[in-house]
């Protein structure tokens, strides 16, 4: 089918663009800042400019579009939270609605950011969304705008995102520069807990689900639970630094570099996944051995 991605240039955008191009469909990939992918070229779109989505979508005629455009940077967010609305929430809603106006299927990556983190065990789609920060509370509404206006949506929930290659600025790219720079010493966080969510997984799951029609809410992250320490000691071990000593540290070891607040835990099980028999993500330890392996990421 012919699909329509947006924010085709990130993290995710870029395990996503190849792999529905893998599988055989016609995409036509944007992002705000075009960059190729695996040499796959994209188009300009700034999701917060109405009459420029609408057309596009109107030109392009997809059978599915991939909503992955976002602001993610948690301090950006509690910063300008106009910016974070006006890209997360608002830029959505006029996704959703050129979606509505051809009878177009949407797909819209959300977080596990939407929730406060006070629940003790992992959550599942049933829970209620209560999001702690602005990040969390535009990406929250982004949510409500898409089911409201488009019913026929997958909402889809990952975690902490791991991937992207060269594109990756998350926590795994942080160690990893970190070891190359020779550090013998790494401090990471113990007291926030999650579930990380290997972008490549993902695209391969999103790719059964959207041929389901299930359409509704998912959780789509790792199997497993741990904290950054947890997952920074993984990066550290596979890279066999045996020199490296990994030290754990509360949130306000970094209060000043990362001062938007955090929920305590986000970690989700794929609970709808597993009701459909649909769950097809791995352990996140051997994803994330996977992703160093190819990216070196880590390595000495």
């Amino acid at each position: 089918m012919k699909v329509l991605i947006t924010g085709s240039a990130g993290m995710l955008g870029s395990a996503m663009y190849p792999a529905f191009v893998r599988a055989g469909h016609e995409v036509v990939a944007t992002d705000l800042e075009p960059r190729p992918v695996d040499g796959l070229e994209m188009g300009t779109l700034d999701v917060r400019d109405a009459a420029a989505v609408r057309k596009l979508v109107d030109v392009v005629r997809p059978a599915l579009v991939l909503h992955l455009a976002a602001e993610t940077d948690l301090e950006a967010c509690e910063r300008d939270p106009d910016h974070a609305y006006r890209t997360n929430t608002l830029g959505t809603e006029f996704v959703a609605l050129a979606c509505r106006a051809r009878g177009t299927p949407l797909v819209y990556i959300s977080t596990a950011g939407v929730f406060d983190g006070t629940k003790d065990g992992a959550y599942t789609e049933l829970d209620r969304a209560n999001p702690i920060n602005v990040y969390g509370r535009s990406k929250y509404e982004g949510e409500l705008v898409a089911m409201r206006l488009m019913p026929e949506s997958y909402v889809v929930r990952a975690g902490w995102m791991i991937g992207g290659g060269d594109r990756d600025h998350k926590f795994v790219h942080k160690i990893g520069e970190q070891l190359r720079a020779g550090a013998t010493t790494i401090h990471a966080v113990e007291d926030k807990l999650g579930t990380p969510t290997y972008t490549r997984d993902f695209a391969a799951n999103l790719l059964e689900l959207v041929e389901t029609g299930f359409y509704g809410r998912y959780h789509m992250a790792c199997r497993g639970e741990g904290s950054r320490y947890d997952v920074a000691l993984e990066i550290v071990r596979h890279s066999g630094r045996s020199d490296v000593h990994v030290v754990a540290v509360d949130s306000a070891h970094f209060s000043e570099t990362y001062s938007a607040p955090r929920p305590r835990s986000e970690i989700m099980r794929n609970y709808m996944l597993d009701l459909h028999g649909l769950n097809r993500m791995r352990a996140w330890q051997v994803a994330l051995r996977e992703y160093l392996d190819e990216s070196a990421v880590g390595l000495a």
